[in-house]
């Protein structure tokens, strides 16, 4: 069965509803995770790992495993919310942000903090969204034409 989104009819080489809204969705949510991380990192990694760390005392994981994941997550979020932002390897950033949301519902899980798990299903399905439309990233890095695209 084949399902079409962008039903509505328009001259080749214009730009669609569905495109400009793909574009500005892109671009919230890649710089809603480009901040969450730049603005860790910004003020101290530590600052907000440490805390965090605290929360994960009484579950199975290993606290030196929790450590280096807390440690790593704002690089992340800051790399994959950029290129999600720019548009720049937009697939790969979007595959890296499901596995991303994956390792954040895992630990959010491992708490027992449902409502933690439920805002990072959210941004899965975001995630998963812009995967599967992919065709409608229409003002990305990705797109300009030179020999190295």
């Amino acid at each position: 069965m084949k399902i079409t989104i962008d039903t509505e009819t328009r001259p080749t080489g214009t730009v669609s509803n569905l495109m400009i809204g793909y574009f500005f969705f892109r671009i919230f949510v890649g710089l809603n995770l480009f901040l969450h991380g730049f603005m860790r990192i910004l003020t101290g990694v530590s600052e907000w790992a440490t805390p965090q760390a605290e929360t994960f005392v009484d579950t199975y994981l290993p606290m030196p495993l929790v450590h280096l994941a807390l440690n790593t997550i704002p690089y992340w979020e800051a790399f994959i919310g950029a290129c999600m932002t720019l548009g720049l390897w937009t697939r790969w950033a979007f595959i890296g942000g499901l596995s991303f949301m994956f390792v954040l519902l895992y630990g959010h899980l491992t708490r027992q903090n449902w409502g933690g798990a439920h805002t990072v299903m959210h941004y899965g399905i975001y995630y998963w969204l812009m995967l599967v439309l992919i065709k409608q990233n229409w003002l990305a890095l990705d797109n300009r034409k030179t020999p190295l695209a």
